[in-house]
């Protein structure tokens, strides 16, 4: 098959080549085969767009720049969603292949990343990685450039777990009061000493406490929590899941099959801090949660949108359709709701494959968001290593194993097109959560929560009891930049 993918400049036949990291199996096993080979033969194609003969008036380091770099033009120049305005940089121009990278970018594009760490990327991303255990909003103090961050949640087992919970406010770091260029460092692997701080009326101080915690490599399991409350005649199961990643799918199974055994016959799928993560996850989800008459194996769950060059390829033959759509799979736990009815509990941290999820089971059931209005990123990124072609195989090249770049290559949308527009998702029943209420997650007088629980049962909704504040906080709540590994979707193929 001939496909008119752009030849590189050098023309000379080469090796690298990137290679699709998916990560699902939303497609039945035949069609996955399928997918496979297709792709395999792809990349065979794709094998002759960059040269990679070595410059010898170049040092070694720069020889593996430019090919770094070269691998980089090629896969954007194929498969990036705004390929058509990658400016004309020349790959040996930059010795720095993430200096290279981020030049090409679309001004659109606020998500697309690239790694010299692969591994330590591929653990973060599946949840295996080092870690304090630990999800932190943040703030700064009005007219001051002193900072604090407050715990959103702790993962049991971990670091954090021991000597942290959610509510505890952080306003040092190793005895220096923190500033926003500090804040990275509060989830960078290490040892924290934390001066721990206390919100009174509306300022926050330090309470001279100091908490010491040291990352450690742990297994960060999504399903956070899981709790069953009854009102009335409402079994109500309640879910919060942290981040998608394949790994852990059979926590999926296990929590869904004790909601089962209860009996539940409705559900509270908390996402308000998922960030995102990889693709097979959140089909699975879907398809656990979609009522079990529509969510048949094999069935179209939802679609992707490529560019326009790729978009005419894999439409003008069904060996594609892979590429294109996704589907239910089979998941041995579907809960099969009576009610056919979900609510979710949303904010502006629920991103990417937490919005694919929302957007995809909105075509199926009856979705009612309780919360605040979600991210808007309706982008897929997939991954690519430097790879080249050997004898018709496909052999890493193990000079740039430790690179990966994730560029956006697709826009999702359900199988009824939606959403359509980039505006987040806005919830049907507004409420804004409180990190200083000292209310703990599954907690039944947790804001979003509460609201959930009332609206199930016809009940009003019972108030948490707040704090009497005459003035305005003498702080404000920071926005994240969401440019993790985690904040996205991304697809993987074997």
């Amino acid at each position: 098959m001939s496909l008119p993918f752009p030849r590189h400049k050098f023309g000379q036949k080469i090796g690298i080549v990137g290679i699709f990291y998916l990560f699902y199996q939303t497609i039945t096993k035949k069609s996955f085969m399928n997918t496979s080979k297709i792709l395999f033969s792809l990349f065979l194609v794709l094998s002759l767009l960059v040269s990679c003969e070595k410059d010898n008036n170049h040092s070694e380091d720069d020889e593996l720049a430019t090919r770094m770099n070269q691998f980089i033009q090629s896969n954007l120049s194929t498969f990036y969603l705004w390929y058509d305005e990658i400016p004309n940089i020349k790959p040996e121009s930059k010795k720095d292949p993430k200096e290279y990278f981020k030049a090409l970018l679309s001004s659109k594009d606020k998500w697309s990343l690239i790694t010299d760490d692969a591994n330590g990327l591929l653990e973060e991303m599946a949840g295996t990685g080092e870690t304090y255990g630990y999800g932190l909003a943040y703030g700064r103090f009005n007219n001051s450039s002193e900072c604090f961050a407050i715990v959103q949640y702790v993962y049991p087992g971990s670091p954090a777990a021991e000597k942290l919970k959610r509510g505890d406010i952080i306003v040092k770091l190793n005895s220096q009061t923190l500033t926003q260029n500090d804040l990275n460092k509060l989830t960078l692997p290490g040892t924290l000493n934390l001066g721990m701080g206390k919100r009174v009326g509306d300022a926050i101080g330090p309470t001279g406490q100091t908490v010491t915690i040291t990352s450690r490599k742990m297994n960060t399991d999504p399903v956070l929590i899981t709790k069953l409350f009854e009102r009335g005649n409402h079994k109500i199961g309640y879910l919060m899941y942290t981040h998608f990643s394949k790994t852990f799918n059979s926590s999926i199974v296990k929590a869904f099959n004790e909601f089962k055994e209860v009996g539940i016959t409705d559900l509270v799928l908390d996402l308000r801090y998922n960030h995102g993560g990889d693709d097979e996850a959140s089909t699975f989800l879907c398809s656990a949660i979609v009522p079990k008459e529509k969510a048949i194996e094999g069935t179209l769950l939802s679609k992707e949108t490529w560019n326009t060059p790729c978009q005419k390829i894999f439409e003008s033959d069904p060996q594609y359709d892979g590429l294109l759509n996704r589907f239910f799979v089979e998941t041995n736990c579907n809960l099969d709701l009576p009610s056919k009815k979900i609510y979710i509990l949303t904010t502006r941290e629920t991103i990417s494959a937490s919005e694919y999820t929302i957007a995809c089971l909105k075509a199926f059931m009856d979705v009612e968001l309780v919360g605040t209005q979600t991210y808007g990123k309706y982008v897929t990124m997939y991954s690519f290593s430097p790879q080249y072609e050997e004898n018709g195989k496909m052999v890493a090249d193990e000079e740039l194993a430790n690179w990966l770049i994730f560029p956006v290559c697709s826009r999702f949308s359900n199988i009824n097109g939606y959403p359509s527009s980039l505006e987040g998702m806005i919830p049907q029943h507004e409420v804004n959560e409180d990190l200083f209420n000292g209310i703990q997650l599954g907690d039944a007088n947790e804001p979003l929560l509460a609201e959930a629980l009332a609206l199930i049962s016809g009940t009003q909704r019972r108030q948490a009891k707040g704090r009497s504040i005459e003035t305005a906080p003498a702080f404000n709540m920071l926005s994240k930049s969401f440019n993790d590994i985690k904040s996205n979707r991304i697809i993987h193929v074997k």
